[in-house]
């Protein structure tokens, strides 16, 4: 292969007294796509969950309505409504192009909360007005949580204290005060600005930090390819208060990863994630364990695997190859072989589907010139090998290595 010296012809091309005159620039207007926006499941009990999912191109900005506001391209969000609720997802292109799509979550023996009435109270002129701004239920009990909803006319800017922030003009937001708190919401223009408050009181209020509920999903739930592969664990963990929570991930194959912890700020939910490296075909599950404040186990999230690998000693044979007719022996991990160009001889290790190793050629059968390395990749039926070769063990590779099997 070292005799074998390419070519390289630079050519050059000048050109000159090029007139640009006449050339039409277009642009286009490219709106957001919507790919995917669904709940799963789409109907739950009272006090269950339910996650969206969604899926965006296009977009430079994504919000999603109900006091999400705004979330990436893609992604996920568990959701726990209290009554049946439609969540309307929005995208909007560079050029200010908004496309929407919905998704809804029915809540067994509810009916959709019906919109309150507008009742604007009465504000000086051009000032945001706020027609609602309400909490429901306006008492819980320690852990429970409480849904904010409002509406708001003419504001160029919507505001909600205790950690909310900026959130959009419709909406709701399901907050879980661990003591009795009063929301401000405060609604601003140019004009001015409109302030509305509303309290929700926690009852027999406890310092006592728990766990609401959690959740295990598997990414991908089926694969089929070559193994080992790794499968990516998400778990969502919900809490009714600000503190610290200590979870492991465990697996049905008696897998269990190392105690970790996440902290709470305030109530809400946390996402947490690991990975597995897998090798056998079969369906598995893992869950995740939270030990403390209080031991709760999550689902157990099942995944299937179809593995497939070349054959063993699938590198033996007679091959064809563009450095001439190669004969390869693997013995476990092993192959070594000679090939016609040069009386070569080859040296390697098998790693999957992949063989690397030490080529070398007479008369020195040493580097710089007269060795090197390679590495082959083999199809998976075992009959068509693709590489590369080059001089010493490190820099570019010098050209392709190729070849068909000829016989066993």
């Amino acid at each position: 292969m070292k005799k074998l010296i390419p070519v390289v012809l630079l050519i050059l091309l000048f050109t000159a007294g090029c007139d640009l005159a006449g050339i039409n620039l277009t642009t286009t207007t490219q709106s957001a796509a919507i790919n995917s926006f669904g709940a799963s499941p789409a109907t739950i009990s009272a006090g269950g969950s339910s996650t969206l999912s969604w899926t965006v191109t296009g977009a430079t900005t994504v919000n999603i309505d109900q006091g999400i506001g705004n979330v990436a391209l893609s992604g996920s969000r568990v959701v726990m409504p209290t009554s049946t609720t439609v969540y309307t997802l929005t995208a909007t292109s560079p050029t200010g192009i908004s496309v929407t799509a919905t998704a809804q979550v029915i809540v067994a023996g509810t009916t959709p909360t019906p919109t309150p009435p507008p009742t604007p109270s009465p504000t000086p002129s051009g000032v945001p007005v706020i027609n609602y701004f309400t909490a429901s239920p306006s008492s819980i009990s320690p852990g429970d949580f409480s849904t904010l909803s409002w509406d708001v006319d003419n504001a160029s800017l919507v505001t909600i204290d205790n950690g909310i922030g900026l959130v959009i003009s419709t909406g709701a937001k399901v907050v879980y005060p661990a003591m009795s708190t009063s929301y401000t919401l405060t609604a601003t223009n140019s004009s001015g600005s409109s302030t509305k408050t509303t309290t929700v009181l926690v009852s027999q209020e406890s310092s006592s930090f728990d766990i609401i509920s959690v959740f295990a999903s598997v990414d991908p739930s089926f694969y089929s390819g070559n193994c080992p592969t790794t499968v990516t664990s998400n778990g969502v963990i919900i809490a009714n208060g600000p503190g610290t929570v200590s979870y492991r991930w465990e697996d049905s194959e008696g897998g269990i990863k190392p105690t970790e912890s996440v902290y709470f700020s305030s109530a809400g939910s946390q996402s947490v994630s690991t990975s597995w490296p897998i090798g056998l075909s079969g369906t598995f599950w893992v869950r995740l364990r939270v030990l403390s404040p209080s031991e709760v186990l999550s689902n157990q999230a099942t995944f299937t695997l179809s593995c497939s690998s070349s054959p063993t000693g699938g590198w033996t044979g007679t091959w064809d190859t563009n450095w001439g007719t190669m004969v390869l022996t693997q013995t476990g991990d092993s192959v070594s072989g000679t090939y016609t160009w040069d009386n070569g001889h080859i040296q390697g290790t098998v790693t999957g589907d992949t063989l690397s190793g030490i080529w070398s050629e007479e008369p020195s059968y040493t580097t710089p010139y007269d060795a090197g390395t390679f590495v082959f990749i083999l199809s998976p039926d075992a009959n068509i090998i693709t590489g590369n070769w080059r001089y010493g063990f490190d820099g570019e590779w010098e050209g392709s290595w190729s070849g068909t099997r000829i016989s066993d």
